[in-house]
């Protein structure tokens, strides 16, 4: 992650006083498919187990009525929310940067508990067997007795003092998988003396009953030991980094989990940096690795003019399944150089690539795509440069062929996850926008046909169900957006 990134985010978390499904359906078999779970269910931050942020079964809004979208309800906090909501039995659960994790009824919007963590929630929660899980930027993974917001128990995801959660807990068969990030790679502009950096990113799996670690799995494959000095003549400890900001996918028919991870902090180099890996789901053993870029070193204090630096081309999106060629099954994640790389899910190797970013859409994709396993969809973000303009667009999925390409009108970033509804030719994306604005695309020309203001930067994704978007607002990490403090709830007329 960038080093504005990482300033922002230790400047927020100093702020408040802190010391530190089944597999993937196509769009013409989901319009046959019978489930017994709801359009008026999300359960978890993309909504299936395999990353989708797709939902199918949402009928109510369509490209012939999404313009008559009006505000039903927008429920007021104490900080920025930036976290996706998620909705089971009509109730949304969303975290906030004041420190709290909320449950609201969604019909009426009226608050039915609020707990109090002291620490910023930005990811999406898990609801499971009556138990809300979340990670939070103090590190620690919660379980709330999700009908009062009682306590059930909580734990360090990982002992690194710098360690925290950007990563959404997957809940599957009683167990909860979440990856481990960092806010090491800023260390340094906080205390110059530090020795850094000794943070190892990966992934565990807890017991969702009690907390206990199952299994971990480190992407830095060995502690960090003294590599000497750096040019400014600091001591310095090696290898380091390899954070995992993304949310991991759970693939039960194969008995697989798919995440992506981050730049290192200091080497030597790895084969897990900027990488889309597969491990065994029951044992958390690897099974491949694909590395998009070797050797990117990046922290927010290393020297860009002697070449110290990488050029901080990492992954924050949750890999996604699709059919390639020949029905082919791919795993595919958008990365922050711009480029969407699709693989065999077999074995990691690559099925073909699509540079999204080029010419006037340059940028990054950094925590934006979806799909309806037909298309890809994603959202570019320019938010740490000078020209924020951002865009959102689709691929073939199996061909990456880029489909269509629309630039955000207001001219700021489509910086969070993006969101797909319906079937055939009723199907919308929906995308928020740093520049204040929620939208929704028709998914197969990406014209914009509806467009709210909510008054803050949106960097959380959407969920849709039942008829209604929710969709927090406030954004300003690094001056990426304008605050705010709302989660909003959009129907038909308001109603």
């Amino acid at each position: 992650m960038t080093s504005t990134f990482a300033l922002a985010l230790l400047i927020t978390i100093n702020t408040l006083g802190l010391s530190f499904v089944s597999a993937l359906q196509s769009p013409k078999t989901a319009s046959r498919q019978t489930t017994s779970q709801s359009s008026a269910d999300w359960p978890m931050f993309a909504r299936d187990l395999q990353g989708s942020h797709y939902n199918p079964l949402e009928r109510i809004i369509t490209p012939a009525n999404v313009k008559q979208l009006k505000p039903k309800w927008a429920f007021e906090t104490g900080g920025d929310v930036s976290s996706q909501p998620i909705v089971v039995n009509r109730v949304v659960y969303f975290g906030s940067w004041d420190g709290k994790e909320y449950a609201v009824d969604a019909t009426t919007g009226s608050k039915i508990w609020e707990f109090d963590l002291k620490a910023p929630s930005r990811s999406g929660a898990a609801l499971a067997n009556g138990v809300l899980y979340f990670g939070a930027l103090d590190g620690q993974l919660y379980a709330l007795e999700a009908s009062t917001g009682r306590l059930i128990w909580k734990i360090k995801i990982d002992p690194h003092e710098t360690a925290i959660a950007t990563s959404s807990p997957i809940f599957y068969n009683g167990r909860i998988y979440i990856g481990i990030s960092s806010r090491e790679e800023n260390s340094l502009i906080e205390n110059p003396a530090y020795k850094c950096c000794s943070f190892r990113g990966g992934v565990a799996a807890f017991d969702a009953r009690q907390g206990k670690q199952v299994w971990r799995f480190y992407t830095i494959p060995e502690p960090a030991t003294d590599r000497g000095k750096d040019k400014k003549g600091r001591s310095v400890l090696g290898p380091s980094g390899n954070a995992v900001w993304s949310t991991v996918a759970v693939h039960p028919e194969s008995r697989r989990l798919y995440f992506t991870t981050g730049n290192q902090y200091t080497d030597p180099e790895t084969e897990f940096t900027d990488a889309i890996i597969a491990l065994d789901l029951d044992t958390g053993k690897l099974i491949w690795t694909y590395q998009s870029r070797p050797a990117d070193r990046f922290t927010s204090d290393c020297d860009r003019s002697t070449g110290e630096c990488g050029p901080d081309f990492d992954f924050g999106t949750m890999p996604l399944a699709f059919n390639g060629p020949g029905g082919k099954r791919l795993i595919g994640a958008g990365c922050k150089n711009g480029t969407f790389y699709a693989l065999d899910a077999k074995d990691g190797k690559l099925a073909w690539k699509t540079d999204v970013a080029k010419d006037r859409f340059a940028g990054s994709i950094v925590f934006g795509n979806s799909t309806d396993g037909e298309r890809l969809y994603f959202a570019i973000s320019n938010a740490y440069r000078k020209n924020k303009q951002g865009s959102v667009g689709a691929l073939d999925a199996s061909t990456g062929e880029i489909l269509w390409q629309t630039l955000s009108p207001d001219g700021y970033s489509n910086h969070g996850p993006i969101t797909v509804t319906g079937v055939g030719e009723n199907r919308l994306l929906f995308a928020g926008s740093t520049g204040n604005f929620i939208r929704a695309y028709n998914a197969k020309t990406g014209e914009i046909l509806w467009e709210f203001d909510t008054g803050g930067g949106i960097a959380g994704g959407p969920t849709v169900v039942d008829g209604v978007v929710y969709v927090g607002s406030g954004f300003r990490l690094a001056g990426a957006g304008k605050g705010n403090n709302r989660l909003f709830a959009f129907s038909i007329d308001g109603k």
